[in-house]
């Protein structure tokens, strides 16, 4: 371990401060970058940071091998703060190396103090922590950017950079005034075939103030957590969302008070690259190293979705946090993308946060309530707190809603048949159940019973016969509904495997599933499984094959061969079909989409998009509930295909091994 600290006393000289004679001579003679603060001891080629001395102070510089990468946002300095005062760059007085970690400190200005720590995660991921505390009370944001020293061109996740421009993945959705918005903060320089970059943390650790902005005159990276905009009211309208209306002040400063410690992250990486999918990828294997969501790519790809889509929960006062839908949608959350994205994310704390973020105006309508009910046994079995009040309201919405064991969903909106189910378009009678929300509903009852609620075994019986009611027999296939026969429906039955991974309970027989899947791998498109289709998979009338309209949703096919693993399937055909859906959601970028449009192919809605993230959790738990232990050979084949390989722990990109690329 080597410990010292050194005080700025002229420029290129250092003082070293309480440190044994014995022990500054083991330096000297074994530090390499002593007296030259450019060759801090690494690997050639690794990516590593060294300190910038100046008259104005000590900043940080990040090479690769000796080759200067990125340099200090300013001349002097590899922080700025703005304050609505001005700003200030700020450059320290004082560096210490602890562990081959280096922390600057010192730093002062208009009632803020900082430090800043820089350490490597991997040889090519580098964590950046700024810590900033109040001796007053302040407003203020930081550029955590960065000057590029190499050339080469700049890159988004959505593609190359061809001039300057601006973006935020905070609040852009249509109720604010739209704007350019992407939901991964990420800025990268390709360099031949090296990707230099930059990733932001979660929006909802930064108060939903996120910006960056790519600078090509200045050769400049700006990555801030404010943008010093003035406070406004922000509301978002009956007309955009059907339930309730939202209404907050918001502005663009962080705001601190006297004795506060705020603390920041990002992450500075290296990858090889080849072509933009090659890009987009080593940004999420970056995040994902950084965060520990690394055992695979696609764990990776869904958790990172959950993660850049968490939230502070600014226009709410139920919780502190919720998760929304993808960046166009606002700052608002549905209960069942709430669910699925903290199973993506894995992790209690935030669970309980946007589990208590829902409201009752969300849940009296489609599947939520059904939802809300399983994810509140999963809350509380993780030792979170409940609000049993609307627990109470959820369960008596379901039980006033059933007949006969079967879920017949009210109309949220008085003239129009439709927001039944999560498809939220497709309209349904009003004495019809569909089969979607039956299964959630089985799921339901056995989670309220779990949850001291009056549910008698007969009550969840009656349920279940009514789910198997839905199933066609002279079609072998299970329709959209009770009433719906001649519709083929292809989001039956992922609440059937929602319940099988909470409660281990399977509520229809394997016949019907395997059949159900034979046929839906007969009559399925080129690009996956319509959900909704007449029973040879053709469109229905007036439907374009996009969106609810005969669109190909992942999650829904995912689940259905998921069942077939839960009912008995061979597992080797089950994670064959699975793998061909996956590339075919995967193959125009690692990202998952809201839909795939199912005559043309093409990805449509959100990409990053978010109930897809669940997936992997999902995965995990049927495998647990079957009692498959062992690496799982679907995350293997895949990472293949993708060209992702996991050493020491962490997962590294190798272009030349990938196969899963869009053809030119």
């Amino acid at each position: 371990m080597k410990i010292y600290s050194t005080t700025k006393t002229s420029v290129g000289l250092r003082c070293v401060s309480h440190i044994p004679l014995s022990a500054l001579l083991a330096i000297l003679v074994t530090d390499p970058c002593w007296g030259d603060n450019t060759k801090l001891a690494a690997r050639p080629g690794s990516l590593r940071f060294v300190e910038n001395r100046s008259p104005a102070g000590i900043s940080a510089r990040i090479l690769n091998g000796e080759r200067p990468v990125f340099e200090g946002i300013t001349k002097d300095a590899s922080l700025l703060v703005v304050q609505p005062t001005g700003r200030t760059a700020i450059s320290y007085p004082e560096s210490k190396w602890q562990d081959g970690k280096l922390t600057l400190l010192g730093a002062s200005t208009n009632g803020l103090t900082f430090s800043e720590s820089f350490r490597n995660v991997t040889a090519d991921l580098i964590e950046r922590t700024v810590t900033v505390t109040a001796t007053s009370d302040q407003r203020y944001y930081l550029d955590l950017g960065w000057s590029v020293a190499v050339e080469g061109g700049y890159y988004s996740f959505i593609g190359k950079e061809e001039a300057t421009k601006a973006y935020t993945p905070t609040c852009a959705g249509p109720e604010f005034g739209g704007g350019s918005y992407q939901t991964f903060p990420f800025l990268g320089c390709r360099s031949s075939n090296t990707l230099y970059g930059i990733v932001g943390d979660s929006p909802g650790l930064w108060e939903n103030r996120c910006f960056f902005r790519f600078d090509l005159e200045k050769r400049v990276f700006s990555l801030a957590n404010g943008d010093g905009s003035a406070r406004r009211v922000i509301t978002i309208p009956r007309a955009v969302d059907a339930t309730t209306v939202y209404r907050t002040s918001f502005d663009g400063w962080q705001h601190i008070e006297i004795g506060q410690t705020q603390t920041w992250k990002t992450w500075i990486f290296a990858s090889p690259v080849k072509t933009l999918y090659d890009i987009q990828l080593a940004a999420h294997l970056a995040l994902a190293n950084a965060k520990g969501f690394n055992q695979s790519g696609l764990e990776a790809i869904l958790r990172n979705t959950s993660y850049l889509l968490l939230r502070r929960n600014l226009l709410r006062t139920e919780s502190d946090h919720l998760f929304i839908s993808g960046v166009g949608y606002g700052w608002k959350q549905w209960v069942s993308d709430g669910f699925w994205m903290s199973r993506g994310l894995d992790d209690p704390a935030y669970d309980a946060q946007a589990h208590a973020a829902v409201f009752f105006e969300r849940i009296n309508y489609e599947d939520n309530a059904q939802y809300y009910l399983i994810w509140s046994a999963i809350v509380k079995r993780a030792g979170g707190e409940l609000d049993m009040r609307t627990v109470g309201r959820a369960y008596r919405f379901i039980r006033e809603q059933e007949r006969d064991g079967l879920f017949i969903p009210p109309r949220l909106i008085a003239d129009k048949p439709i927001m039944k189910t999560y498809h939220d378009q497709l309209p349904y009678d009003d004495d019809d159940a569909p089969s979607s929300n039956q299964g959630f509903h089985c799921g339901a009852l056995l989670a309220a019973k779990e949850l001291g609620f009056p549910v008698t075994d007969e009550d969840i019986e009656k349920a279940i016969a009514g789910y198997r009611r839905m199933f066609n027999e002279q079609g072998s296939y299970f329709a959209t509904s009770l009433k719906q026969q001649n519709h083929v429906g292809q989001d039956a039955l992922y609440g059937e495997v929602l319940t099988f991974a909470v409660f281990g309970r399977r509520l229809l027989p394997d016949d019907m599933i395997r059949r159900h899947l034979e046929t839906s791998v007969r009559i399925q498109t080129p690009y996956g499984m319509r959900v909704i289709s007449n029973p040879d998979g053709s469109l229905l009338e007036g439907h374009s094959g996009t969106y609810v309209f005969g669109g190909s949703w992942f999650l829904n096919d995912g689940a259905n061969y998921l069942d077939g693993l839960i009912h008995g399937m061979d597992p080797k055909w089950v994670d064959e079909r699975l793998l061909w859906r996956l590339g075919k959601e995967l193959i125009y970028m690692p990202a998952f989409h809201e839909s795939l449009n199912t005559v043309k192919g093409l990805p449509h809605g959100h990409h990053l998009y978010s109930w897809n993230s669940g997936f992997w959790w999902l995965r995990r738990e049927v495998r647990k509930q079957l009692k498959l232990s062992g690496p799982d050979p679907l995350e293997a084949q895949l990472d293949e295909e993708l060209g992702v390989v996991r050493q020491n722990g962490f997962l590294q990109l190798k272009p030349e091994k990938a196969r899963l690329r869009p053809k030119d």
